[in-house]
């Protein structure tokens, strides 16, 4: 049987004088485990004029973790300026163009902390460029001393579907990030907020799956069944616009 097929970018790493593109295996494995082909676009020079062949039969979009967003692509304040970190222009380039292709398709979308925040600001929302220096928040958003270990707490908004997958009033979450979503655009709808009131989920209700998470649920299947049924809900609206 022919598998539906999802789009995902690389980010790159420098590894001596070279750099080296990858994408996380716990994405690929889950995409595979939904019968789904990924479709995996470096982000290298020259690439952008092949984007076309790439999305030829593109059945479904998935952006995930990456360097900070440059803040010429939204409506800046000063701080994004003050705190940015590193940032790869190209792969914005190359996500957004994706992006707004399947927007404008409306293929089912999930973005996850980076893509989160990316989708955001392609649908006109804007980011913090330090989520707790400039909210003063005592809540950390990443402890690089507990990496992978580290979780807080979120409150999920009742009758979303983050709500429904996973059956709970509050998560622990993981948290990898210092950028997140100042103004949510105005498409969108929260469904659930940190401590700090930092919102850590949203959906568009009007479409078949438009989804952001600034928590990685594929780094934490075991803690929470709703981890796996945020990514069966997405391998379903992919099969269906196949």
């Amino acid at each position: 049987m022919r598998r539906p097929v999802v789009l995902v970018v690389t980010r790159r790493t420098a590894r001596r004088s070279r750099y080296v593109e990858y994408v996380g295996e716990a994405h690929l494995d889950l995409l595979l485990r939904l019968k789904i082909l990924p479709r995996i676009i470096p982000s290298t020079e020259g690439i952008l004029p092949l984007l076309p062949q790439y999305r030829d039969g593109m059945n479904g979009l998935l952006l995930v973790e990456g360097e900070d967003i440059e803040p010429k692509r939204y409506e800046a304040e000063d701080a994004n300026l003050q705190y940015l970190e590193k940032t790869h222009p190209l792969k914005d380039e190359i996500e957004l163009r994706l992006l707004r292709y399947a927007l404008a398709q409306h293929l089912p979308i999930l973005g996850i902390c980076r893509g989160n925040q990316l989708i955001n600001v392609a649908c006109g929302g804007t980011l913090f460029g330090d989520v707790r220096k400039e909210k003063s928040s005592e809540l950390l958003h990443i402890d690089r001393d507990h990496y992978d270990t580290y979780r807080h707490t979120v409150s999920v908004v009742p009758d979303t579907p983050l709500a429904r997958w996973y059956g709970e009033s509050t998560l622990h979450v993981n948290s990898y990030h210092h950028q997140g979503v100042r103004k949510l655009a105005k498409r969108f709808k929260p469904m659930a907020h940190a401590e700090d009131g930092l919102i850590e989920a949203y959906y568009d209700p009007r479409e078949r799956f438009l989804v952001g998470l600034q928590f990685h649920p594929e780094r934490m299947l075991h803690e929470y069944p709703g981890n796996w049924h945020v990514w069966q809900a997405f391998g379903r609206a992919v099969h269906d616009a196949a």
